[in-house]
């Protein structure tokens, strides 16, 4: 094992376990909106981000206390086979995220 590399293992396993945590405490009506937007959101996008999939759900009732949990959301369309992580990132457009990097995120139902 080279130096530093159980290190990052016990990062993403951590990264894991928070996600998980996330997803359990999310509001479970919220989830499926989600996940019903992403599904839209792929079919009528080649490339999308998080921000694609929020501003579909902009007029949607549903919200969740753990914005976070969006990641495990789109984690399960990508288990469905609907999405595919890139290695690709770019600037969040929405304004609480003060242009951080999100993940570019190509679509397999496009």
């Amino acid at each position: 094992m080279f130096a530093g590399q159980s290190n990052l293992f016990d990062a993403l396993r951590a990264a894991d376990e928070a996600v998980e945590r996330v997803d359990r405490n999310a509001d479970d009506e919220w989830k499926s909106a989600a996940l019903a937007a992403i599904c839209r959101t792929a079919m009528g996008k080649e490339f999308l981000t998080t921000d694609d999939i929020w501003e579909a759900m902009s007029s949607h009732p549903a919200a969740t206390h753990e914005p976070r949990a969006m990641g495990a959301v789109m984690r399960q369309a990508a288990a469905h086979g609907w999405i595919s992580r890139t290695p690709e990132y770019t600037k969040s457009t929405r304004k609480e995220c003060h242009a951080r990097p999100v993940a570019v995120w190509l679509s397999l139902l496009y």
